[in-house]
């Protein structure tokens, strides 16, 4: 009996652990991702108030210039 005891805590120290692993690797990914989301929304925002402003500056519906071609 003394075997299966110590055996079932052994089982519960590595599970406990990889409870503890998984845990913290999944709120890191979480915490990177949700980084990442936030700085790409907040670059999306800056390029479309850029966009707002520029559009009314530009002649001919803001379409950029084309090449100059010579044949």
């Amino acid at each position: 009996m003394g075997l299966m005891q110590e055996l079932s805590v052994r089982v519960e120290e590595v599970a406990s652990a990889g409870g503890k692993f998984a845990d913290a690797l999944v709120r890191t990914a979480g915490l990177t991702l949700s980084r990442a989301l936030v700085f790409v929304d907040r670059e999306l925002g800056y390029a479309q108030r850029l966009g707002k402003k520029s559009s009314g500056t530009k002649p001919g519906g803001g379409k950029p210039p084309g090449r100059n071609r010579t044949e």
